[in-house]
């Protein structure tokens, strides 16, 4: 499998990859982790105030809404988390793995 690229194409239909492929995908995303038992990934973000873990949710929100692969969101105050998962394939697919690295791009 390469590396995501925040260029790739969102695919409808993606299949559930094996946890070792997303595993070694993941080593192209710092700060992600596989999580649920293998069906997820995730990424936390600690920040100084509340508006900035807002935007960083408002952000993963956005892009989520123009690729039409939606994230679960998690922030409060000094801190967001975004999780990403295919529901319908059952696990992480390579869609998930695009976003967590447009997600990346975008938050610098």
């Amino acid at each position: 499998m390469t590396k995501p690229d925040n260029k790739d194409k969102i695919e409808q239909g993606a299949h559930a990859l094996p946890a070792a492929e997303v595993q070694a995908a993941l080593a192209g995303l710092p700060g992600w982790e596989l999580v649920q038992e293998g069906k997820a990934i995730r990424r936390a973000w600690r920040f100084k105030t509340f508006a900035q873990a807002a935007q960083l949710a408002n952000l993963a929100a956005w892009q989520a809404e123009a690729a039409g692969h939606h994230p679960d969101i998690d922030f409060g105050w000094g801190f967001a988390r975004v999780t990403y998962s295919t529901h319908s394939a059952g696990g992480v697919t390579r869609n998930d793995l695009i976003m967590a690295a447009r997600l990346d791009a975008a938050a610098g």
